[in-house]
């Protein structure tokens, strides 16, 4: 009786909330959308793949967008060339279907695909402003802050991370902050855009309140970076350090590089003097493989057969399961749910889908590379840097079904967007179609 009362008292409440994402989804559902991802699915409301928040924010998010489509009359932006490439990448993906050798395996993955690329080409169509570019990353910003205490809540209260087994009970000597949440390596990079972001606010932002308060927030990024222990994340978090140094604007520089010295010498002190026991496991053993180059060498063994026309989106696993026996030395690895991922991007889409899908990933990634190179400098900072760091971690990871890796892409978009709009309305006068670059605002 209580929950039913409970329920009635809300639903007004929740009514209003979905009314005003799908009225304003870009300015309400995507900063929500941002700020659940790292979270994964510890917030859920049950066990399907969709019954995440951040997946019913995606929902919501691209139904308000679907509504407004239908509904309204706006102005399109300049169509990005990575929209028409991601469509082709899923349809590669969907065709696998008629061939791939475990069907199961790739009808799910090619829901959770599908759902993800709707939404990337929904917000990349969609125009954009500062407001809504602001609200996104202040979202991202609110979410990496969250998922960061919580895992300094486990560390200092609850006495250490969790283990990577979700049926062991209580914390782990050897847990890793992320075990439970999308895993160490993808909680890592989550935290990228949120410590790109916080650090160039720390030096862009006008008052000098704002920018001690950002400041915090980038050291708090790092600080859970840390935590995972992840090295693919300690590198990937370097990387896109120094690209947002390098293009940002010069007043920054200066600045910029005395603070990424002290996050170095930071990150330094922690992989040496392991504070707290963070991720033991990595620092014990820095020159581990983590099984990767028994993946890799199966998956190398595997693509004369696989990497032409792929073994169907979602089957590496089995592509593994058949091919390890064939390859000396390597040994039989199991992950959380029975199989093992490839823990390379470009390898995954060689053998699940073969030359025409590492053709299109090469495409999707550099079109959005190119697009955010060519952002005015003031802008161009963290969609850059978080992109940069993103295409380093997937020579690590297999990461691409995880809402992590299109949040990197999404922002490039949104900064392209909004570039667009302000260059079309400084040239009023501009012909049906005909739209300047991006480097006009410059």
């Amino acid at each position: 009786m209580t929950q039913w009362l409970l329920l009635m008292v809300a639903a007004p409440f929740l009514l209003a909330f979905v009314v005003m994402c799908l009225r304003d989804p870009m300015r309400v559902a995507l900063p929500i959308f941002a700020a659940v991802i790292p979270f994964g699915g510890a917030l859920s409301l049950g066990s399907s793949p969709f019954g995440s928040l951040s997946s019913l924010a995606g929902v919501l998010l691209a139904g308000g967008l679907v509504l407004q489509l239908i509904t309204t009359r706006r102005l399109v932006p300049n169509l990005s060339p990575t929209i028409p490439v991601w469509l082709l990448f899923l349809g590669t993906a969907g065709a696998s279907f008629l061939w791939t050798i475990d069907r199961p395996t790739t009808t799910r993955g090619l829901v959770v695909l599908a759902s993800l690329v709707l939404v990337y080409v929904l917000v990349a169509t969609a125009p954009v402003d500062r407001d809504v570019v602001r609200r996104t990353e202040n979202g991202l910003l609110v979410g990496g802050v969250a998922v960061v205490g919580y895992g300094l809540y486990q560390l200092f209260v609850l006495g250490g991370f969790p283990d990577a087994d979700p049926q062991a009970a209580g914390p782990a000597e050897d847990g890793r902050f992320g075990n439970d949440l999308l895993g160490p390596g993808v909680q890592a990079v989550s935290l990228l855009l949120p410590l790109v972001i916080a650090l160039s606010r720390s030096f862009s932002q006008a008052g000098r309140g704002s920018r001690v308060v950002h400041a915090v927030i980038a050291a708090l990024m790092l600080c859970g970076v840390l935590m995972t222990g992840s090295r693919t994340g300690t590198l990937a978090a370097g990387l896109a350090l120094i690209t947002l140094v390098w293009s940002s604007p010069p007043r920054f520089r200066k600045g910029m590089l005395i603070a990424c010295a002290v996050g170095l010498v930071t990150a330094g002190l922690v992989w040496v003097f392991n504070p707290a026991g963070v991720a033991s496991r990595s620092f014990e053993s820095p020159t581990s493989s983590s099984g990767r180059t028994d993946i890799w060498q199966v998956g190398l063994a595997a693509c004369p057969d696989y990497c032409g026309i792929g073994a169907g989106w979602g089957a590496y696993p089995e592509v593994y399961a058949q091919t390890q026996a064939s390859v000396a030395d390597a040994r039989v690895l199991v992950g959380e749910d029975g199989s093992y991922q490839p823990h390379n991007l470009w390898l995954l889409a060689g053998v699940e889908l073969g030359v025409l899908g590492l053709v299109l990933l090469a495409l999707g990634l550099g079109f959005s590379f190119v697009e955010a190179q060519r952002l005015p400098r003031e802008l161009r900072g963290p969609p850059l840097s978080g992109l940069v760091g993103l295409l380093a971690a997937v020579f690590f990871l297999s990461s691409m079904e995880f809402k992590t890796f299109w949040m990197a892409l999404i922002v490039v978009a949104l900064y392209r967007n909004m570039v667009d709009a302000e260059s079309r309305a400084y040239e009023p006068t501009h012909r049906l179609g005909s739209y300047p670059s991006a480097r006009t605002s410059q």
